[in-house]
């Protein structure tokens, strides 16, 4: 079964900085595939969530928490289509935040930050380990929607863009060794 690695604050403003494609060339025997700079990579050698874990751990040159998720839901996340309807653009676009744990909270949603008719960033839904919401760019600054996420249900969590997603979904349903389009 493939995973997908989701490494929390890498390469993030000149901080916990790595090389991911080194990373992902090192763990060739996992058919590890590297998706941008931010530390998501599809795993698709058949490995239990431990060794993955184990091995990146093992290779990685700095200590980051990290979240190892089964493929599946991350598939079953984009075929459930949660931005259905929506236009993204560079004003708007969709994130997911994957939870480190259960969240602690469970507030009424949507959430709005801040919280007014002029948000930046909304919290819409919780699917599982996934927190989903939208981002929408202000004059007056960026709102990280992880602060959102992790002020209102408790664990820590890592945020990526939708497209991000999708790609790593194209990624696992491609077939081993291959690259999807």
């Amino acid at each position: 079964m493939a995973h997908v690695v989701f490494l929390r604050a890498a390469n993030v403003g000149g901080k916990n900085v790595f090389r991911p494609a080194q990373l992902a060339a090192a763990l060739k025997h996992l058919d590890v595939v590297n998706v941008g700079a931010a530390g998501t990579f599809v795993v698709r050698a058949p490995a239990p969530a431990a060794r993955i874990r184990q091995e990146f751990r093992a290779r990685l040159p700095l200590e980051l928490a990290m979240v190892v998720v089964p493929a599946r839901e991350v598939l079953a996340l984009v075929r459930a289509r949660p931005f259905d309807g929506v236009v993204f653009s560079k004003e708007l676009r969709g994130w997911v935040a994957v939870l480190h744990g259960r969240a602690t909270f469970r507030p009424a949603l949507p959430i709005s930050a801040p919280a007014a008719k002029d948000w930046s960033v909304r919290l819409d839904r919780v699917s599982g380990r996934f927190a989903l919401g939208l981002w929408r760019r202000q004059a007056s600054g960026f709102v990280f929607p992880g602060h959102v996420v992790e002020k209102a249900l408790g664990p820590p969590a890592t945020m990526r863009w939708w497209e991000t997603l999708e790609r790593v979904a194209g990624i696992a349903r491609a077939p081993r060794g291959g690259r999807s389009s």
